[in-house]
């Protein structure tokens, strides 16, 4: 998400959306810098992720908290 011409892309197509009252939107944004990169793009629709990224990530999160609570 971060290459060059990918970025030229998505600018060129963002000043289409802009010209033409559409809305830019994307997905794999996954990186926050990308994320950062895009919104201030003008990109107003993003997709970070997957339901199955979102689910692995609260278990993580949630497991880690609980080893924590193990490993006093």
């Amino acid at each position: 998400m971060g290459h060059q011409k990918l970025i030229d892309a998505y600018q060129t197509v963002g000043d289409a959306c802009r010209k033409h009252g559409k809305i830019l939107g994307m997905g794999g944004i996954n990186e926050n810098e990308d994320a950062r990169r895009y919104v201030g793009m003008g990109c107003r629709f993003v997709l970070t992720g997957s339901d199955h990224s979102y689910l692995l990530a609260g278990a993580t999160a949630k497991s880690e908290f609980m080893r924590t609570l193990v490993n006093r």
